[in-house]
């Protein structure tokens, strides 16, 4: 037994430095892209770091990062993109509102990107925003959630998004919820049972289509529980 604590107290400590130590991450790691793959792994590495770390220690590693990617472009285009799809992508295990938050900060303020360039930074910046955990949801065509919902966001030319209304609605876990689903884009009407369908013309404003499907839960007083799930 004292053996099994004293292995589970150093693997404690262990991880303990390496969220301690993503702060200096970059100033022990180089930006090297000559080897992609490696690089890309790299960059891996330090995304989930980032995302286990206390904030402020996230932050700072990112003040660090960006600081080297100006001193080459083409570095900062490929990073960029590498950051977009860890901490901005819902698929990702790595999606993180504020650290994506503080990288598009940087990106605007670098001047590396053009304005055309860090535009789509900002709006999904800016649609990571919404509906996080704890928040007050915002749902575009409905004004008032009463029950426990479970919300969908689907996109009408999708055809995993039509698959995700049949598994959600079958789904013994959301038996009890009302089921919403905000339909993006264009296409046939879907007519699974059990689903309120919503086509809000300002979903856009709020919604990510090419993120979809995916899906969130609200509870009756319409704080988010859970936020942005794919539904994949």
């Amino acid at each position: 037994m004292r053996y099994l604590l004293t292995v589970i107290l150093c693997l404690g400590l262990l991880l303990g430095c390496r969220v301690q130590n993503v702060s200096s991450f970059w100033n022990t790691h180089s930006i090297d892209y000559s080897d992609i793959k490696a690089a890309e792994d790299q960059f891996a590495d330090f995304a989930e770091l980032a995302v286990a770390a206390h904030e402020r220690d996230a932050m700072a590693a990112m003040d660090v990062l960006f600081d080297k990617l100006k001193q080459d472009p083409v570095a900062y285009y490929i990073y960029t993109n590498w950051i977009d799809g860890a901490f901005y992508n819902p698929l990702s295990p790595c999606r993180n509102a504020s650290i994506y938050g503080k990288a598009v900060e940087r990106i605007v303020a670098d001047g590396i990107l053009d304005d055309n360039e860090y535009a789509p930074f900002l709006k999904k910046a800016e649609w990571m925003q919404y509906n996080l955990e704890g928040s007050k949801a915002i749902i575009p065509g409905l004004s008032q959630i009463d029950a426990r919902t479970l919300v969908l966001v689907l996109d009408l030319n999708c055809s995993s998004c039509r698959e995700a209304l049949e598994s959600l609605a079958s789904d013994p876990e959301w038996k009890e919820l009302r089921k919403i689903a905000i339909c993006l884009g264009m296409g046939p009407m879907p007519s699974i049972p059990g689903w309120e369908y919503l086509f809000p013309e300002n979903a856009s404003a709020v919604f990510d289509i090419h993120m979809t499907p995916f899906y969130f839960v609200v509870a009756s007083d319409g704080i988010v529980e859970r936020s942005y799930t794919t539904a994949l």
